[in-house]
């Protein structure tokens, strides 16, 4: 008979099946490439008798023969049962919280309870909760940070109890009104959120090859939606129906063009079909949310490769605007933005990090060369102007925008500069002098160049000299006169003609 606790809430045939799993002798995993920090997690909840799994891209990782950038744990253990077993986790999050257990040198094992699918009135609160999540970060944006606002971390009262509490039922939501349901200050308590099995949690996830998990317990690869079959075939298949899954979070397009061109997968053809029907529904979505998918991939290693995924599905005037429709009706501009971003690929894998206002002046140059070419007097600030014009839904913090703008016109000028030679002594002045100089190396010679100012090193080999730099000015200073005396006793100076006598001499 058939545990209804096990029993997914989803029309799907494939999830009443048994899963597949596969021995310890039968797949690549090895806990020597797990991180030790995440085994010790792991060790600890399965010794005081909860369900720990690895999940996520951490398993498809490994069964591909990838190191993982992150590594995940699901578990059985409500976060404040987490909390309870280690003293350095901290809980996050204001409706569904999550547990974040820190390591030296800043790493974080974040660990989450199994959930199941939401049901349509959890979907929509959960809905409301992440546009009001974007809106603070929008606003934060427009003060000019530099990044989306993130969520404020909230922790629990550090105890360390000798005992953990029992494992709570999958499926059993916190009482309400209990501790463990977080207040969200000036704002109405929400509702408790109904955790799930490790079967609905694989359910609930984007892509089937995302959802694999290992058994801490017994080393091995548990897989409910297929995934092992389509990581064998090197395909990329949203789990269930694809317009079901857009339609519950357009963001999704957005992943799973991002896992299929970083790993050199092809799209399923179902997935990929539902995609252009969706396409409004993600311009739609917040624009911070949409720029922190964006800087997640520019900064990958494989930008070029996600670049051109999302040129050939349409999603570059969604994001980018005016300047993503100039890379989609000209191949020749989206071929040039592709090599510069293909040259930054190279410098990431290599360990190299380059600034933001230099990725992000790769991706644009393209367009903003053109753009510059029409434009006379104060160039930042029309450039500027022209990309808030350009209706770009990703919201790119300002202070980002402005010296990638500044970053731009800089290197613009250092380009016209090795036509003509005519440089300008005050552009060295500048603040985004050096950052201009590695973006012109790149547009010249295609490599961020080895030293401080690669410019430089290109004009004197075009031109046999550096660069002129700033006059230095030789002035003549005055010298202080003599002073009078000082006090109250010396006379004011006269201004009275001094008296001539026209009389004789005696």
């Amino acid at each position: 008979m058939t545990d209804p606790k096990d029993t997914p809430e989803t029309e799907d045939p494939a999830a009443y099946e048994a899963p597949t799993i596969l021995d310890r002798g039968r797949h690549r995993i090895s806990r020597r490439d797990i991180d030790p920090d995440c085994l010790k997690v792991l060790y600890r909840l399965n010794a005081n008798g909860y369900t720990a799994y690895l999940v996520g891209g951490a398993v498809r990782d490994l069964l591909l023969g990838r190191r993982p950038a992150d590594f995940d744990v699901g578990t059985n253990a409500h976060p404040n049962q987490i909390k309870k077993l280690f003293r350095n986790a901290f809980l996050i999050g204001r409706r569904f919280r999550l547990a974040h257990v820190r390591f030296q040198d800043g790493k974080i094992i974040e660990v989450a309870t199994f959930r199941r699918k939401p049901s349509e009135e959890e979907l929509a609160a959960e809905r409301e909760e992440e546009a009001e999540r974007a809106r603070e970060a929008e606003r934060a944006a427009a003060a000019a940070e530099e990044a989306p606002a993130e969520e404020e971390a909230e922790s629990a009262p550090i105890d360390r109890l000798d005992a953990p509490e029992a494992p709570a039922s999958p499926g059993s939501p916190d009482p309400p009104g209990s501790a463990r349901q977080p207040r969200r200050r000036g704002r109405p308590p929400i509702k408790p959120i109904a955790y799930g099995t490790p079967r609905e949690d694989a359910f609930r996830r984007d892509l089937t090859i995302n959802a694999l998990f290992y058994d801490i317990a017994t080393y091995s690869v548990i897989d409910y939606v297929g995934g092992l079959d389509d990581l064998a075939a090197r395909r990329a298949r949203i789990i269930g129906d694809p317009d079901t899954s857009y339609a519950e979070d357009p963001v999704r397009i957005w992943r799973v063009l991002r896992h299929a061109s970083r790993l050199g997968f092809t799209i399923e053809e179902r997935t990929a079909a539902a995609i252009p029907r969706h396409l409004d529904a993600l311009a739609a979505c917040p624009g911070a949310r949409l720029y922190e998918e964006l800087n997640k991939d520019i900064k990958s290693g494989s930008a070029r490769a996600f670049f051109q995924s999302a040129r050939a599905h349409g999603l570059l005037p969604r994001v980018l605007g005016d300047a993503g429709a100039a890379y989609d009706a000209s191949a020749e501009m989206a071929e040039r933005a592709a090599a510069l971003l293909g040259v930054l690929d190279a410098s990431i894998v290599s360990g190299g990090s380059p600034p933001a206002e230099v990725m992000y002046a790769l991706l644009l140059w393209p367009w903003a060369e053109t753009v510059l070419a029409s434009i006379e007097g104060d160039r930042p600030k029309a450039l500027y102007d022209a990309f808030r014009a350009a209706k770009a839904q990703a919201t790119v913090p300002k202070t980002v925008l402005l010296e990638t703008v500044h970053t731009l016109v800089i290197a613009d000028h250092m380009v016209r500069a090795l036509a003509d030679g005519e440089m300008r002594w005050a552009l060295k002045e500048r603040p985004r002098y050096p950052e201009a100089s590695r973006l012109t190396s790149v547009l010249v010679d295609g490599t961020f160049g080895g030293c401080e100012d690669p410019f430089a090193l290109i004009y004197q080999r075009q031109f046999g000299q550096r660069p002129r730099s700033k006059p230095h000015r030789y002035r003549r200073r005055r010298k202080p006169g003599p002073r009078g005396p000082a006090g109250p006793s010396a006379p004011p100076p006269s201004s009275a003609p001094p008296s001539s006598s026209s009389g004789p001499s005696s």
